[in-house]
């Protein structure tokens, strides 16, 4: 986890992490991508890093956890964005009382047959994830395709 926190906040670039088994074929990296939206700048330097991939994908869902959000464009916003820049967006919103926002956007992009997650790191300080966990870290631990991260 430090190595991927100190690329993260001492690279200024993106970080691609990868499981240790990846099921699909390194062809079908960028075919169904999902973007987990939160509103954050951190997710908006994601997503701009990702779009050589989000321009080659054949489908791009912006997906929005209700509740797991800060000020900003809305998911659909995002997705309309994306498509006034050729990249095939929808936008999608759920919600789940019963899980953690890391938990909803795994289980939704797995659902969805993603092959590749954008998603913003460290929307909250690294004292407040560490204490209290968060979306990001839940992802980390439990993601099962590779996860395109900005900070």
């Amino acid at each position: 986890m430090a190595t991927v926190e100190s690329a993260l906040f001492d690279s200024g670039r993106p970080v691609v992490i990868v499981p240790p088994s990846v099921p699909e074929p390194a062809s079908a990296l960028g075919e169904t991508i999902v973007v987990s939206w939160n509103g954050s700048t951190e997710t908006a330097r994601a997503v701009s890093f990702a779009m050589p991939f989000l321009l080659k994908a054949r489908r791009v869902v912006v997906l929005t956890v209700k509740g797991a959000t800060v000020e900003g464009p809305s998911g659909e916003e995002v997705a309309a964005t994306l498509r006034l820049h050729g990249v095939a967006a929808t936008a999608l919103t759920r919600e789940d009382e019963r899980r953690s926002p890391g938990a909803i956007i795994l289980a939704q992009a797995r659902e969805l047959g993603a092959h590749l997650l954008v998603k913003g790191a460290y929307t909250q300080s690294r004292m407040r994830e560490l204490i209290f966990g968060g979306a990001i870290r839940h992802i980390l631990e439990h993601a099962e395709l590779p996860v395109l991260m900005a900070h």
